[in-house]
């Protein structure tokens, strides 16, 4: 799970919410520090700072003898409106997120069930024995288990804070449980279709329970809070990486992004350090170590007395420095990216191409034909992918897209160490044509069935180069067979 400011911030966030929604009364303890840690899965650390932060806006007091005490007295009528401003304030988010969720995650979470050991199955099913109000904690948990068993730590973190995001607030709504849950817990009935290795049946559910967030969330605003959009929207993100601190990697991949679209073209030089530093706002070091990033993965090269230049894309695999750790690290960034779009292409290109017209349809034939006018078929996945990004109707989807498209950059490198270019590109031609022929006449299905193929010989490429360059962690990645 990730670390830092931006964590504990979420953290506090949600149990402040929870003592205005009334979930915490006056003179009720929350949980304690290690409980909450292990109740969030975050840190001691984490927890420590977000009920500091609590405490000093006079929500809580702290004491060793009696512990975590709510200590702010909130009336019913002073909860109702609470909520009532908060679900005004995220109206768009939300409702824009409810019908992302289940093209974005429905596949990974089938997956992720399909592949539990018996062993997790029962250490979910045990989770639901919990009581009523430790539900939004409970499945927080029960979902980060089925997710955390793909091997995709980035997507874990994706899931993580939709579920902070969307879930646990609505969760925390008394009577809300009820509108997800309908007659019984749609998790209970997903571990005995495992059990019983309907796969079939274990698609349908959870792809019903995906919508059902959708469903309860609309029910809910249209008879719970009456109240119009806020004018001030709270707005939905997300960053791939552990650490938001971590500023390197987002300059790092700003300049990559800048290069690759010809901002800094071949032989050219970077903005000096000074210059870096003092026009995005980060200190000298941080500068220094993107460019240093960049030079080890071998998209530039520093040469003292002159400057950082930016080298040929044919160039990148002979510069890059394989046994730096930060080198990996990207790679595995780049693979995991990979993953999740993996998983979730399919539905969300038939999203997607559902709701493009027919210019925007050109477009995307146009970008498909230039890959094989430049016989690069194995780009036409990646030009869907970023098609996807630009065009799809759901906010939530362009921005993760966005982020992951972004992000595929990082494993530039791994081309150069292709042993048969011509072998390589030829497993992606018979997918051409077909393609083309699904888009021309909206054949959805077949278009979105395609795409998915070729992201799935995409990542098992990818993986098997990965663990060739001995980063085992690769292997690790559960895929459709």
């Amino acid at each position: 799970m990730e670390n830092g400011m931006e964590l504990q911030q979420e953290v506090y966030y949600v149990l402040r919410t929870q003592i205005q929604f009334g979930v915490y009364r006056f003179g009720e303890r929350l949980p304690t520090i290690e409980d909450a840690a292990r109740l969030f899965m975050v840190s001691v650390k984490t927890i420590r700072a977000a009920y500091r932060q609590l405490q000093r806006e006079g929500y809580i007091t702290i004491s060793k003898s009696v512990g975590v005490k709510v200590s702010v007295s909130y009336s019913g009528q002073d909860s109702e409106a609470c909520i009532r401003k908060f679900f005004a304030g995220r109206k768009d988010a939300l409702m824009d997120l409810g019908q992302s969720i289940q093209p974005l995650f429905s596949n990974a979470q089938w997956l992720g069930f399909k592949h539990a050991s018996p062993e997790l199955l029962d250490q979910v099913e045990q989770l639901s024995a919990s009581n009523e109000s430790m539900r939004p904690y409970v499945m927080i948990q029960q979902l980060q288990a089925i997710y955390g068993n793909l091997g995709n730590d980035m997507l874990n973190r994706l899931v993580w804070k939709t579920l902070m995001f969307f879930l646990t607030p609505f969760l925390s709504v008394s009577g809300n449980l009820n509108l997800l849950n309908q007659n019984q817990n749609p998790l209970l009935q997903m571990i005995t279709l495992c059990r019983e290795q309907n796969w079939t049946a274990l698609r349908a559910s959870v792809e019903a329970f995906q919508g059902q967030k959708e469903i309860a969330l609309r029910q809910f605003y249209e008879n719970g809070v009456r109240l119009p959009a806020s004018d001030q929207q709270a707005v939905f993100s997300w960053s791939p990486y552990k650490k938001a601190s971590q500023i390197c990697y987002s300059l790092s991949m700003e300049l990559l992004v800048e290069m690759s679209q010809g901002v800094y073209p071949t032989d050219s030089l970077l903005p000096s350090l000074n210059t870096l530093a003092r026009e995005k706002h980060i200190s000298l070091n941080t500068a220094r170590r993107a460019i240093a990033l960049l030079n080890d993965i071998g998209a530039a090269k520093s040469v003292n007395g002159v400057g950082t230049k930016v080298l040929p894309p044919e160039q990148i695999t002979e510069n890059c420095d394989f046994s730096q750790p930060s080198v990996h690290k990207r790679l595995l960034t780049h693979v995991k990216s990979v993953h999740i779009l993996t998983l979730s292409c399919r539905q969300v290109a038939e999203a997607t191409l559902s709701s493009i017209d027919q210019k925007t349809a050109e477009k995307w034939k146009a970008g498909i034909i230039i890959c094989a006018q430049q016989q690069r078929h194995e780009l036409v996945p990646y030009t869907i992918i970023e098609r996807i990004s630009q065009d799809s109707p759901l906010a939530t989807v362009r921005m993760v897209y966005t982020e992951l498209f972004r992000l595929l950059l990082w494993g530039y490198p791994l081309r150069g160490l292709l042993e048969d270019r011509q072998k390589y590109t030829a497993v992606y031609i018979p997918y051409f044509q077909p393609i083309l022929d699904c888009l021309e006449r909206r054949d959805v299905e077949g278009f979105s069935a395609n795409l998915e193929a070729m992201m799935q010989h995409e990542i098992r490429l990818i993986v098997k180069r990965l663990i060739g360059l001995g980063l085992e962690e690769a292997a690790g990645l559960v895929l459709d067979e």
